[in-house]
């Protein structure tokens, strides 16, 4: 990662080069990412397809790590996803083998979208 906490250019696609977060915050244990969707993340009418709002979610967790293999990943959509989003990933307990995170989604109003928790294999 670059010192600001966002991952450096590459020219091989991934999914941050896809969703290209603005890192808001980027500290030990603490992430928050801002993301403006674009119409094809969208199933119509503006609402972002519920696949991208996990990504938005395990990416927000990964960054909090400071990367990881998802395990598992569960998340509620509690609202249409919809206009500018932050995520705010945690990481709760790191051990050796796995670790476990939360996140929440908000919109530009301020109010909870989604909201995921996530078993991961910690970075080697």
């Amino acid at each position: 990662m670059n010192e600001d906490g966002s991952l450096p250019p590459t020219d091989e696609p991934s999914i941050y080069h896809l969703l290209k977060p603005e890192v808001l915050e980027n500290e030990a244990g603490r992430a928050v990412l801002r993301f403006t969707p674009e119409p094809t993340w969208t199933i119509g009418n503006g609402v972002v397809q519920g696949g991208i709002v996990t990504a938005m979610l395990d990416m927000a967790m990964a960054f909090a790590s400071d990367g990881l293999s998802t395990a598992t990943i569960t998340v509620d959509i509690l609202r249409p996803a919809m206009g500018p989003l932050t995520a705010t990933g945690v990481t709760t307990k790191q051990g050796r083998r796995l670790l476990f995170a939360t996140g929440e989604l908000h919109d530009s109003e301020g109010r909870l979208v989604a909201r995921g928790n996530q078993t991961a294999i910690p970075p080697v």
